[in-house]
Order: structure tokens, then sequence, then C-alpha cells
């Protein structure tokens, strides 16, 4: 798919704080992934209504929880009723013999969220809603009508060339004008104050760039509402790649799996089978952390991948950190799988669409492999490489 996400990852000596820094001013919330695999632009969709219009109330009950946990609950829609965004970092419902005490810590980070939320779009300072980039934009333009509007012009190229994974090679022949729309002096000002805080606010105040935190105020009233709830922020990430190729400025194997057990396992083993690669590591100082890891190939020839996310209850999130959009929801399937230590995870497929969840004691972990053609016993043998048993 094309966009301009693609662009700031070609850029390879770029720190990655300022690639964040650029990918929240383009308004871009993605998948983390390799960078061989295309990103995913992402739009908001009709989520309830569509399902149980789709399948029926009683269908939509009887989904044995299923793809709920992770399906977002978004009243916009993408013009597609049964397409959806499912989040990787935020359980988005609970199961009703769920235990109390999980319940609770989950439905705090909700309502804290909420709250700062509202607060922020009320007196921080964010992008307005006419400014957002619709499916396919490349860029963007104003023109002043003069009587306190503004004309938004959005482009995407005339012709592009992707590679099998669908990574953008390179479009050619100019740009055609997609869509326009009419801003309010006032929502111009604001986009371009958010623009300005974007550029010149990095590392947004030491938090995680998910936090949109863009002033010393916004900083306050974020740690305010943590506080009153009882959680804790996400700081800035601490990444490691893995070296391949002519890349040998990163880190080994065998360095990634020793920082990922000190880390993630409590000096323990998370991996019961050690990765044939990996292609990131990265973590928060509070307990998240993600894994993206290969059964087979590496970053640099590709392969079959996963990507692992793990979000404590106790941090607040807002479920939107990471996030895939899935076409034809009501087609999911669903399905439980036992793993060697004992945990139960639910697994969600549709086609080459392939994700795994559970609720831990402490976190709620997330994963998705991404290669089609996988028999249940293959995708069962991968999920059970990770001993959840062991995080910490």
């Amino acid at each position: 798919m094309l966009n301009s996400e693609n662009t700031l990852f070609a850029l390879n000596d770029v720190k990655d704080d300022h690639l964040e820094s650029a990918r929240a001013l383009l308004g871009y919330k993605v998948e983390e992934a390799p960078r061989h695999i295309g990103k995913k632009r992402i739009v908001a969709f009709a989520l309830a209504a569509a399902l149980i219009l789709a399948l029926g109330t009683a269908a939509y009950a009887a989904d044995l929880f299923g793809i709920r946990a992770m399906l977002i609950k978004d009243p916009a829609s993408s013009g597609d009723p049964d397409s959806g965004l499912l989040s990787l970092t935020q359980p988005q419902e609970v199961p009703e013999e769920m235990d109390d005490a999980i319940r609770r810590k989950i439905d705090n980070s909700t309502e804290a969220w909420a709250e700062w939320d509202a607060w922020r779009k009320h007196n921080g300072i964010f992008q307005p809603d006419v400014f957002v980039w619709p499916e396919e934009c490349v860029c963007d333009g104003c023109e002043d009508n003069g009587d306190g509007t503004w004309t938004v012009i959005f482009y995407a190229p005339i012709s592009a060339s992707y590679d099998e994974d669908g990574n953008l090679l390179g479009y050619y022949d100019g740009f055609r004008e997609i869509e326009r729309r009419t801003a309010t002096q006032a929502e111009y000002e604001q986009n371009e104050t958010y623009k300005q805080a974007v550029l010149y606010n990095a590392p947004l105040y030491g938090y995680d760039y998910n936090y949109q935190i863009y002033s010393q105020e916004m900083a306050k009233k974020l740690e305010d509402i943590a506080a009153a709830h009882g959680l804790v922020l996400r700081k800035a990430r601490k990444v490691m790649y893995q070296n391949y190729g002519a890349f040998t400025q990163y880190a080994s194997r065998e360095e990634i799996t020793a920082k990922i057990n000190e880390v993630c396992a409590g000096g323990g083993r998370l991996f019961r089978t050690e990765p044939a690669a990996y292609e990131k590591f990265y973590y928060f100082n509070e307990g998240t952390f993600a894994v993206n890891f290969f059964l087979t190939g590496d970053a640099e020839n590709g392969g079959t991948s996963c990507y692992l996310y793990c979000s404590p209850y106790g941090t607040l999130s807002s479920g939107f950190e990471i996030y895939d959009e899935v076409k034809d929801v009501s087609e999911f399937s669903s399905r439980s799988h036992m793993t060697p230590d004992g945990t139960e995870l639910t697994v969600l497929q549709k086609g080459e669409d392939l994700y795994a969840y559970v609720y831990l004691e402490n976190a709620f972990v997330t994963l998705h492999i991404r290669q089609p053609g996988l028999s249940d016993d293959e995708i069962d043998a991968a999920l059970d490489m990770v001993d959840f048993s062991a995080i910490a």
C-alpha cells in the first residue's frame, strides 16, 4: 500500500525517535514490522452495528468471544461495513467469565485513556480530523479561500510500483488529486500549531510518542491522570535491531536473545526454541515490550515472521499504539490452543490473517503471524515457541 511511511523507513541513518516524530506528524499508526514488509495505512470503520448486521445478534453473541477482544470500537466508518481495526496493544472487550481483578485493571486503563483523550482534544495540541490524510495520500496542500476557510487538497501518485510484499518501489508520472476538504481558519491554525509542536518538541517530553504530548502542560495533565488511576506511563522506548546483510552496526541474534530474556523473562527464557532471526526488539521502562522474530528466514531474505506484543494492565494504553486493518471481519474463525506451559491462547484466522491473544494475570499478550498457507499444526508449533509463563 502506498504511503510515505515507506519513505520514512527508507531513511536508514535517521534516528528512530526522529522517524517516530515524523510518523506522528503524518498521522500514521502502523503495526511495527520488518522494513521489507509493506506498512499498512490505517482507516477507521463501523464496528458493532455492522457485525451484528453481518452475523446476526445470536451469532455475534455466540462467537466464543473470539475477535471482540482485539476489535476496536470506533464510530467512524471506512466505507466498508465489514472492515475493522484489530488492536495488538490493549484489550477492547473482556469475556464475562474473566477474573474480576483483571477486568477492573482493564476498565481502569480504558477510563483513564478516555479522560486523557477528551482533555487533550479540548485543551491540548492535536491534529484536526480534516487534515488527516485519506487512503493513498502521499502529500497535501492548502489554498486560502479568502473567506475564513481553507481548501485542503490531498494527492496520490498517478502510478506506482511495488515489490511482492507490497513495498513501494517508486511512483511515476506526477500526482493526481484524490480529495478536497474545507477547513475553518481555527482548524488551519490548529494544524499549523500541531505541525510545529511535533517538529520541535521531540522526544515528546521523554514519553512514548503514542501519548502525543507536545507541551509541558500536556505532560503534567497526563501524569496527573495516570497517578489518579494508579497507572504508569511508557517512557521513550529502547530498541535493538539484528544485523543482516551489509548492516553490521546492529546487534547479533544472541545479543538480542540475551536482552529479551533479561527484560521480558526475569533472566529466564522467553523462547523455548530460539527464533531463526529477529527484525527488532523494543521495550519500555514499565514492562511493555514487543518482539518481531522469524520462524524461518530473516529480515534480508524474508520468511515466516511473528510479531509479539506484551501490554501490562497497569500501564496507561489506548489500544491505538499498534493496530492493523482487516477486511471481512465476520469471516474470522476462532479456536483455542493450549501451549506446553498451560497457557490457553485464542487463535483468530481468516485466510492470510492470523492473530492470537491471551489475558495473562498481569498483561495482555498478542501475536500476529505473517505467512499464508500454514496448517494448524504449523501455527500451533509457532505459538509453542513462546513460554508465556516466563513473562515477568
